[in-house]
């Protein structure tokens, strides 16, 4: 005898094979891959860069401790590429009707998709924050500006504000029906990031972006020392610690919000026409 298959197993199956034909379309057009190269490369030159010409001490800590946004900014225009592919370049071919019409439900192509984006872009995005990390310390040592172990505990947070980011972007996709679109406002996005940054000094867990500034920035003081030869010489030293309150905020904050663009998301996907 064939074994029955409850209902809640035929919409996994279901949701499966929903994410198996766009992990299809992924890599058919190679066009997201392609681009996601681009950046990886990319972040590794900007690393060196920064280790050769910033104010680091040609090490990775004092790099990472002078430009924390470095970790985040590319990564949130990544975010929205890989959202806007995965939610919205199929609209021109209308394949959520199709899905329609093959007996998927319209929760279980929001879910699949949406899910999908999100997790795929935010761990896409984390591997990026990551790559400053790890291709300085390869080129150029950590040094002694930050503890690594804290460091690594902060960027795998940054998980979180990426998740909370990525739900936000899967709304505006079902909106602007266009991954195009999505770019330019992931672009968008990328830029008031930095106008964000440089505006407060004060971060916090409330606002994605400020989420992710405080968990890349270090508290630090300063001393200056003269030298005849030398002249001003500056000693810097950063805490590099997480607190109780940074942590469980970003956390609570994140999965909180990420489940209520997920619920408006499908509010708005429910009744759309597909066209």
């Amino acid at each position: 005898m064939t074994p029955s298959v409850s209902f809640a197993e035929r919409r996994v199956i279901n949701m499966k094979n929903i994410i198996k034909s766009i992990v299809y379309e992924i890599l058919h057009s190679k066009l997201l891959l392609r681009m996601y190269l681009l950046f990886l490369g990319l972040y590794v030159f900007v690393a060196i860069i920064n280790i050769d010409t910033g104010e680091g001490a040609g090490k990775t800590s004092g790099m990472l401790a002078d430009g924390g946004a470095l970790v985040y900014e590319i990564p949130i225009f990544v975010l929205a590429l890989v959202v806007g592919v995965i939610c919205g370049e199929d609209y021109k071919d209308k394949v959520a009707n199709y899905e329609v019409l093959s007996g998927h439900s319209r929760k279980r192509i929001f879910l699949a998709r949406s899910l999908f984006a999100i997790i795929a872009a935010s761990v896409s995005c984390l591997v990026i924050s990551f790559i400053p990390l790890i291709a300085g310390n390869i080129y150029a040592g950590w040094g002694n500006k930050l503890v690594l172990g804290d460091v690594v505990s902060r960027y795998l947070l940054l998980i979180f504000p990426y998740m909370r980011l990525a739900a936000f972007l899967v709304v505006i996709t079902f909106v602007v029906k266009n991954h195009y679109a999505m770019m330019a406002i992931g672009f968008f996005i990328m830029e008031a990031s930095i106008v964000m940054a440089e505006l407060t000094n004060k971060a916090n867990v409330y606002i994605s972006i400020y989420n992710m500034k405080m968990l890349t920035s270090f508290d630090s003081w300063n001393i200056y020392n003269t030298d005849p030869v030398e002249g001003i010489i500056e000693y810097s030293s950063y805490n590099s610690s997480l607190n109780s309150e940074m942590v469980i905020g970003t956390i609570v904050v994140s999965l909180a919000l990420t489940a209520f663009y997920l619920f408006l998301g499908y509010a708005l996907f429910r009744r759309d026409e597909l066209s």
